[in-house]
C-alpha cells in the first residue's frame, strides 16, 4: 500500500471519528499534523487527546485448526513502522476505526493492550471457540436424550473421539476472552466518565 493511500485511510478514521463524536453531542475536530494525537475532544472541562487507529477491514489470524478473521490494531505503536511508543499522557483515549463498516469504538488508552484484536460482529457465533460451546451443549442434549456416541457423532457431523471427549464427566468446552467490535463501541453514557 503506497504512503499516499494509508495516509487518505488515516484521514478517513480521523474524519469518521470526529463525526461520530459531534453526532454524540460533542465537540470535536481534527489536530494538527505532528502531534501524538489525531482529534481534540473537548468535554466541557478539558481538552482530551485522541489517537485513531484505522482498518480497511477484517484479517486473517492463524489458528490451527481453521481460518479467523478479526479487526487487528496495533494500538501503543506509533510512527513510521511502528517503531515507536506512545508516552504516558500523550493519548488520553484510543478510538478504533473499521472502514468497511464505518463503526468507531473508543477505549482509554490506560486500558489497552500493545495489540487489541476484535471480533466482527457480523460473524458472531462462527469462532472456533463458540462454535465448540454451540456443539458441547448439544452434544449433551443429544446424550440425555439416550443417543449413542456413534449416533451424536453422525447426527451432528463430528468425529466419534470429539464426542467421546465432551461426555468425559469433567469437560468442559474452551471458552475465550475475546471481544466483538460491538463491545467497545459507546453510547454518549460512556462519555460521562470522561
Amino acid at each position: 500500500m503506497s504512503n499516499s493511500n494509508e495516509m487518505q485511510i488515516g484521514k478517513a478514521g480521523e474524519y469518521l471519528v470526529c463525526v461520530d463524536l459531534i453526532v454524540k453531542g460533542f465537540i470535536s475536530f481534527p489536530s494538527e499534523q505532528g502531534l501524538p494525537y489525531d482529534v481534540l475532544l473537548d468535554n466541557g472541562d478539558k481538552l482530551l487527546k485522541i489517537q485513531v487507529k484505522t482498518t480497511l477491514h477484517p484479517r486473517e489470524i492463524p489458528q490451527r485448526n481453521k481460518k479467523s478473521v478479526a479487526y487487528i490494531y496495533n494500538v501503543k505503536r506509533k510512527g513510521k513502522g511502528g517503531r515507536a511508543v506512545y508516552h504516558e499522557n500523550e493519548v488520553d483515549i484510543f478510538a478504533l476505526v473499521a472502514l468497511d463498516s464505518r463503526k468507531v469504538g473508543y477505549v482509554f488508552a490506560k486500558d489497552l493492550p500493545t495489540t487489541l484484536i476484535l471480533r466482527d460482529d457480523r460473524l458472531r457465533g462462527s469462532y472456533y471457540d463458540e462454535k465448540g460451546i454451540k456443539d458441547y451443549h448439544s452434544v449433551i442434549e443429544h446424550k440425555k436424550a439416550g443417543l449413542t456416541q456413534t449416533e451424536t457423532a453422525k447426527h451432528m457431523g463430528l468425529a466419534v473421539a470429539t464426542v467421546n471427549r465432551i461426555w468425559q464427566p469433567n469437560y468442559e468446552p474452551f471458552k475465550t476472552s475475546a471481544k466483538y467490535f460491538s463491545d467497545i463501541e459507546r453510547g454518549g453514557q460512556w462519555f460521562t466518565n470522561l
